[in-house]
């Protein structure tokens, strides 16, 4: 059945944005199939490298995994076998086969738990966002300077929400201009040079689903040019 099994799974949409796919789509372990299936079709390398904007690590060790890396192998795995917090599926990917080094921007730094060595692979974290980003270490920037082949370009739109007293709040515009307008041009890049484009709403930790859709159509408008 492939990854239309999704649709009914975890809500997938599909867009396109200068010629790439965009998937929209609800919990963020649902992304391995989708990175399996285009892998499989050739848009993607295996493994591939990462470019994410978190909130979250999700960097947990997920228990036993199983062998298969098909498509519905690998749907099947988030079924059973990863976390529905949806705060292991980073490793899991990594430990599958799927995915090579990552680096998360936008991540809560404070929570100790990056860098983290994966077997031969890294994941790397940083709070600032891509046009405030200091330096980092030689294996981070090969990620983010990586050309030889296209990247995943993952979105977490939990990334554009923030704590108040005891709520979580969307960005809005006056937000996103001084947050995220110095890093325009680093994003630009990375959607040129992805090959798949994926985006999970995680609608819970954006402060609820009025929320999530408040910031996918601040994204999708502003970063992706798409009319939703």
């Amino acid at each position: 059945m492939g990854i239309d099994e999704l649709v009914a799974l975890d809500g997938l949409k599909q867009y396109r944005c200068q010629g790439k796919e965009v998937f929209l789509h609800e919990d963020h372990r649902w992304v391995l199939p989708m990175v399996a299936d285009a892998q499989e079709r050739g848009v993607l390398p295996r493994p591939v490298r990462v470019v994410l904007f978190d909130r979250h690590t999700d960097a947990a060790d997920p228990g036993e995994l199983g062998s298969t890396i098909s498509v519905d192998g690998v749907i099947e795995a988030c079924k059973r076998e990863l976390s529905h917090h949806d705060d292991d599926w980073i490793v899991a990917g990594i430990r599958m086969g799927l995915l090579a080094d990552v680096f998360i921007f936008g991540v809560d730094d404070r929570m100790g738990d990056l860098p983290k060595a994966v077997g031969e692979y890294g994941i790397f974290g940083r709070f600032e966002m891509p046009g405030k980003l200091g330096e980092v270490g030689v294996r981070a920037r090969e990620v983010l300077d990586w050309t030889e082949s296209p990247i995943l370009l993952d979105i977490d739109l939990d990334c554009f929400a923030y704590a108040y007293r005891d709520r979580v709040k969307a960005w809005d515009e006056s937000v996103f201009e001084s947050e995220f307008g110095p890093s325009l041009p680093a994003f630009q890049s990375f959607i040129e040079r992805a090959g798949l484009i994926t985006v999970c709403r995680e609608a819970g930790c954006c402060g609820g689903e009025e929320n999530a859709d408040q910031i996918w159509q601040l994204f999708s408008t502003r970063l992706l040019g798409l009319k939703t």
